[in-house]
């Protein structure tokens, strides 16, 4: 029905016909019919049929010899367009029949049924084969409009889809533009190469300080302001890297103002179908304060360590100038000291300046501008400082443009200056500037530390020296001790003991005398004698105890059993001597000590314990020589102090000059004294 009425709406645009108006109202019916959902197709049939018996009333009434056989032919061919083939062919038989008929009524009959039947198939035919024809060509017309405009119609969808992602599109190149623009990192395509570069976004200005414009004329413009230090690292990495995909590197960038910038730098490769890399997305971020950031603490976290590990104060500041020469816009200082007394500055380290400008600036007196402006306090950063005026010998020469003067405060007193120059830099920047001064407060506090130590060890020194000479004076006065014990033992025994005998003698032949004689006086003169030969005995035991001969001739063991025996004797108590099998063997020195700490602890025993039995032990072990005293008297107060006597004392000093100990214990039961040597003090 779509297709007829097309077809009616083409012929509408021709010349207004008589058969218009009957088109109209036909294809008017047809839609109507569609609309109730009847089958359009019987009613075209109708509409032909009728067509068909209209001509052919016609046909029959007309005058002989008027042939209305294309009108027939249209008839067919108009239903086997609208309706299809089985349709045309009924038409065709209708059509063929009534031409017959109006054959068979026309005059010429002469040619006979044979003709008239010949002519109806013949008729039939073409009028069956042109209304197929139709219907084939109306079929395929239908199918080419369908596909017309299902073609159009797709067009149309995809004209409209390419709007909207072309729309799409351009917002999102917008959006890309707004914020590559924007943004503070650098975002580049380029070749895989990077050869050429496809795009840059303008944040390449700012980091780099030059037109983006110069990037896509000369694609080497980004790897010419890298630092020449780094260039080569670079280079090598843009080759070998970015391909990989691996390329991830920081280095740093020279701008037209000589200023450096640190920058991190990523690359992605994009492939195509074919894996092939046909491009690279990178990244440059601007790094420059992050880097400064871990620099700057970096040189503080080494300027404490460095301070700190030493005691050599010339060493530490020395080791702070090599890292503070590091900080940026800084290549050139030195460290100025406060002389004690005088009051003048002194350059005590040095670095990065020449000999001429060190002698130069050597020292500061007192009264000079220098050392009242740094005496002062205060920081001083100095701009534009001239290249060659060296007046008043301040830091104003050595090329130096820029020029710091830090003071070295601890506590509100001005121990020094730290001074920074740069020659590079017109200014000191505002972050080294934080630093300088962190490092001054922490130089100020290691410079207070390490004179405070050089103090120590100075003091230390005289402290070891005092006790050195008191220890050679303590030797000496046992030494002279010992001598003088020894000499007057010697005085006594060859002496006083020989006139002693000599009187005894005397006395005896005295009282043989007179007792011949029969005289009473000979008893008195028995008892002198008696006197006189215990005096002899008692100076003897005290010439051996004040030079015990049998510690030179027989050793400590002989000595101590001596002492034992001689005590038992003199004092009535008990007491014994036990040495192991072998005998300890110690040098003659440690033996008169050992023997003298036994001789003092035996008459401690004997004086302030009241005991009655003692006991000397003198033994050996692996690696020591050990002597111990033990009496069963009230023992000494636990936790008495060592140097309430002079006899603890001389013990316990005794016992330390052999490079032993001495310990005292005493309880209820009584008082242990042991000495312990080792071995290798013998």
């Amino acid at each position: 029905m779509r297709n007829f009425t097309r077809w009616q709406e083409r012929r509408s645009t021709t010349p207004v016909t008589l058969l218009g108006p009957i088109f109209n109202s036909i294809a008017a019916f047809l839609e109507r019919e569609q609309a109730k959902g009847s089958d359009t197709r019987i009613w075209i049939i109708v509409i032909g049929l009728f067509y068909t018996g209209l001509v052919g009333a016609i046909d029959v009434s007309n005058a002989k010899g008027l042939s209305l056989e294309v009108f027939y032919l249209l008839g067919g061919a108009f239903v086997g367009w609208a309706a299809g083939g089985r349709a045309a062919t009924l038409v065709a038989v209708a059509s063929g029949i009534l031409m017959c008929w109006s054959d068979s009524l026309s005059v010429a009959r002469s040619s006979g049924p044979w003709a008239m039947c010949w002519n109806g198939l013949m008729r039939f035919t073409v009028f069956g084969a042109t209304g197929w024809l139709a219907a084939w060509a109306g079929s395929l017309t239908r199918k080419l409009e369908r596909t017309a405009h299902d073609r159009a119609g797709s067009l149309r969808s995809e004209v409209e889809d390419h709007k909207e992602t072309t729309v799409r599109l351009r917002e999102a190149l917008e959006l890309f533009r707004q914020a590559t623009e924007n943004i503070s990192e650098v975002f580049w395509v380029s070749d895989p190469a990077k050869r050429r570069f496809a795009y840059v976004s303008k944040g390449f200005e700012r980091v780099w300080g030059r037109p983006r414009q110069e990037l896509y004329e000369a694609p080497d413009k980004w790897l010419e302001a890298v630092h020449s230090e780094d260039r080569e690292r670079v280079t090598q990495a843009t080759y070998s890297k970015l391909i990989a995909g691996d390329y991830d590197e920081e280095y740093r960038v020279v701008r037209p103002d000589s200023s450096v910038s640190w920058v991190h730098d990523r690359a992605f490769p994009l492939r195509n179908e074919k894996a092939e890399v046909y491009r690279i997305v990178g990244i440059t971020e601007d790094i420059t304060e992050r880097k400064r950031a871990a620099q700057l603490l970096e040189a503080q976290c080494q300027v404490g360590t460095a301070l700190s590990l030493t005691s050599d104060l010339k060493v530490g500041l020395q080791r702070l100038l090599e890292i503070a020469t590091k900080l940026e816009g800084i290549d050139c200082g030195g460290v100025y000291l406060v002389e004690t007394g005088s009051g003048a500055l002194n350059l005590e380290a040095h670095l990065g300046l020449s000999a001429d400008f060190v002698e130069l600036i050597s020292r500061y007196e007192a009264d000079g501008a220098e050392t009242s402006a740094m005496m002062k306090g205060g920081l001083r950063y100095i701009v534009g400082g001239s290249a060659s005026d060296k007046r008043e010998g301040g830091w104003k020469g050595e090329r130096l443009r820029a020029l710091t003067s830090v003071p070295l405060e601890h506590n509100g007193a001005v121990l020094g200056a730290l001074n920074l120059g740069s020659r590079g830099y017109y200014e000191i920047p505002p972050q080294t500037r934080v630093v300088i001064e962190t490092i001054a407060a922490q130089a100020a506090g290691a410079i207070v530390r390490i004179r405070a130590e050089e103090s120590l060890r100075e003091s230390e020194a005289h402290l070891r020296k005092l006790v050195t000479e008191r220890f050679r004076l303590e030797a000496e006065i046992l030494e002279i001790s010992d001598r003088e014990k020894a000499r007057i033992g010697h005085d006594i025994h060859d002496g006083l003991c020989q006139q002693l005998v000599g009187a005894a003698f005397d006395a005896n032949s005295l009282q043989q005398t007179l007792k011949s004689q029969g005289r009473p006086e000979s008893a008195a003169a028995r008892t002198i004698y008696s006197l006189l030969d215990e005096a002899i005995t008692e100076s003897r035991r005290v010439s051996r105890g004040l030079y015990p001969v049998r510690l030179e001739t027989e050793g400590l063991a002989s000595a101590l059993q001596e002492l034992a025996s001689t005590t038992s004797e003199r004092f009535k108590v008990r007491c014994t001597f036990e040495a192991c099998a072998e005998g300890p063997d110690c040098g003659s020195t440690a033996a008169t000590h050992l023997y003298r700490i036994a001789q003092e602890a035996v008459n401690n025993a004997l004086k302030h314990s009241g005991a009655k039995n003692i006991r000397i032990d003198f033994t050996k072990s692996e690696d020591s020589i050990d002597l111990q005293i033990k009496d069963d008297g009230k023992g000494i107060k636990e936790g008495a102090p060592r140097g309430c006597g002079m006899g603890l004392h001389i013990m316990d000093y005794r016992a330390r000059s052999i490079g032993g100990s001495l310990r005292i214990h005493g309880d209820g039961a009584g008082t242990t004294v042991s000495c312990q040597m080792p071995k290798t003090a013998e």
